[in-house]
């Protein structure tokens, strides 16, 4: 079943961008307010002196954590987050969230806010023509991913290596067995096939197998770098 979000209880990614070297003290933070879907993955910022003092990021080695909650505590989280690292000091790092607007299942549901249940239902306006779909389950599993999102028309995806963060605690809330090693994998689609893609996924790879994969999806506002009849077809 793939659930729309409610207005009146909106999800988000929050994307946090730091130096590597902080990445233990993001984990103690996101733990330590209770945020149980967290995931890191190393990354690489640009070499490119200009950008980086624009931005605000001050070396080069990066680790990029996704974490996801509701509207109303994101709001919150991000100015802890700010005092904290000192994000406002150029060279600190950067956060921002991102609206979620469908999520493959309940369970999923819960994983994601850390909760028993969220209220939702309610159709939101959908004015894009993309989305960006993200899988998430355990290593080894993101090829079994992609054949299942095929069947509901996807063309292919991006795998990214993550590892979870506080996932002891998150284990101790949901009563199961977390794996720390994931594959992200990033799927952009035709927003008419979402809900065909996440179907399959959560059918073919959800928490009822041992890739436990869970999925949701983020609006696209544009896409470039595909041809008009390839956007179209979804090919």
């Amino acid at each position: 079943m793939i659930n729309k979000i409610s207005e009146n209880a909106p999800l988000v990614l929050m994307v946090t961008i730091v130096n590597r070297d902080k990445l233990e003290k993001v984990e103690s933070f996101f733990t330590n307010e209770g945020i149980t879907f967290n995931l890191s993955s190393l990354g690489m910022g640009t070499t490119n002196p200009t950008i980086l003092d624009y931005f605000g990021l001050g070396e080069v080695r990066k680790v990029i954590v996704l974490s996801t909650m509701p509207l109303g505590v994101s709001k919150s989280i991000l100015k802890k987050l700010e005092s904290e690292l000192k994000l406002d000091k150029n060279g600190n790092g950067i956060a921002f969230t991102i609206t979620i607007t469908s999520i493959c299942g309940s369970r999923t549901c819960r994983v994601l806010t850390g909760a028993s249940h969220i209220e939702g239902g309610d159709n939101m306006e959908e004015l894009n023509k993309h989305d960006l779909i993200i899988a998430v389950t355990n290593r080894g599993y993101s090829d079994d991913v992609m054949e299942a999102a095929k069947l509901g028309n996807a063309s292919g995806g991006t795998v990214i290596h993550a590892r979870g963060m506080g996932l002891k605690e998150a284990e101790k809330f949901f009563g199961v067995a977390i794996h720390p090693e994931k594959e992200v994998i990033l799927i952009l689609t035709l927003s008419k096939f979402r809900a065909d893609i996440m179907k399959s996924i959560c059918s073919k790879t959800g928490f009822q197998t041992e890739a436990k994969t869970i999925a949701f999806s983020l609006p696209v506002n544009e896409v470039a770098g595909l041809p008009t009849f390839f956007q179209e077809n979804n090919i």
